[in-house]
């Protein structure tokens, strides 16, 4: 008796309004869920996350994604080759400056430059140094070509920083490029040429010197000519690794790694790109009625198609086709 007492009672209660019926019944409107509560917070971090990334992925195209592409369309050698110095040249002023092997900032205006040209071997780098092999035993590939920190010739600190690249590939001291830096007029200035000439600017007019005896008459240039040879001590050919293409002959770089450039490129396209396309296909499915409802109702479409009885198939598609006639059989 119990238990049928129970039973009645378990029926009745499920025969009674839930919550939301009453409140519907009532004219009450009915309490919200926890996700369509959260779904105006989401949907704006969505919308912000959607634009954030287009707008990042712009900026990073002419300052990651580009130079990578460069990098790798020049095909530069795995292995460093082996470079020597052929001239190294300081020059002040934006008429002169017409090149420079570094730039702090690529989108500023350069008014002193160091321009360093070099001689390249195929000859790794790495056997040169195991070898311990001369300059003079070196092919060289390429002759007076322009090397460059990297492939746009230029970046920011303190990740680019030309005094220090002109202190180690070049031909000058830390206390010659602090002088550098307060020049202020145009001039050309050659530091360093063939490793064994160094010049110390334009040599001033010729100027003869009156003497008693004709013997001890000679110009300025002269004798500052021979100041110099009995000074400054013969320079030894600077050696260094670098990077050639193999697609332009006539580029050297002083950096490159390959893996860096691929992963780098890889991540400034795939990771701003897969935050926009998924912010905009949730926006889209949330906030675009048509296209939910084509998708609900291919998706129950399917459902509908696999639970069906494969007899009412055959019978639908039976039904669908055109009765045909004697005529068209060809029975008469």
């Amino acid at each position: 008796m119990a238990e049928t007492v129970a039973n009645d009672e378990k029926k009745m209660r499920s025969r009674l309004p839930s919550q939301d019926e009453g409140s519907r019944l009532l004219g009450e409107p009915a309490e919200d869920s926890f996700c369509e509560r959260i779904k105006p917070k989401v949907s704006l971090c969505l919308g912000t996350t959607a634009v954030l990334s287009f707008m990042v992925f712009l900026f990073l195209v002419p300052f990651v994604v580009d130079p990578a592409v460069s990098r790798l369309i020049a095909r530069y050698a795995p292995e460093p080759g082996t470079c020597a110095l052929h001239e190294h040249v300081f020059a002040a002023g934006l008429s002169k400056c017409t090149w420079s092997s570094c730039r702090e900032g690529c989108t500023s205006a350069t008014t002193r430059c160091h321009q360093i040209t070099v001689n390249y071997s195929l000859t790794p780098y790495q056997q040169y140094e195991q070898d311990r092999m001369s300059p003079e035993s070196l092919e060289w590939a390429g002759t007076a070509v322009r090397f460059l920190v990297n492939t746009e010739g230029c970046g920011y600190p303190p990740f680019v920083n030309c005094s220090t690249f002109a202190h180690k590939y070049g031909h000058v001291s830390l206390e010659d490029i602090l002088k550098f830096n307060v020049i202020d007029q145009p001039m050309i200035q050659v530091l360093y040429n063939h490793g064994n000439e160094t010049s110390l600017g334009p040599p001033p007019p010729p100027m003869l010197l009156e003497g008693s005896d004709s013997t001890l008459q000679t110009t300025a240039v002269e004798r500052r000519e021979r100041e110099i040879s009995a000074v400054a001590p013969e320079v030894a050919l600077k050696v260094f690794p670098c990077y050639y293409s193999r697609a332009y002959p006539d580029r050297v770089v002083a950096d490159y790694d390959w893996h860096h450039t691929i992963k780098t490129l890889v991540a400034a396209v795939v990771i701003p790109w897969t935050l926009f396309v998924l912010s905009c296909t949730v926006l889209c499915y949330w906030y675009c009625p048509a296209l939910k409802r084509e998708f609900m109702i291919d998706r129950r479409r399917t459902a509908a198609i696999k639970n069906e009885n494969p007899q009412l198939v055959i019978r639908r598609k039976l039904s669908k086709r055109p009765f045909s006639t004697d005529e068209e059989d060809g029975e008469f």
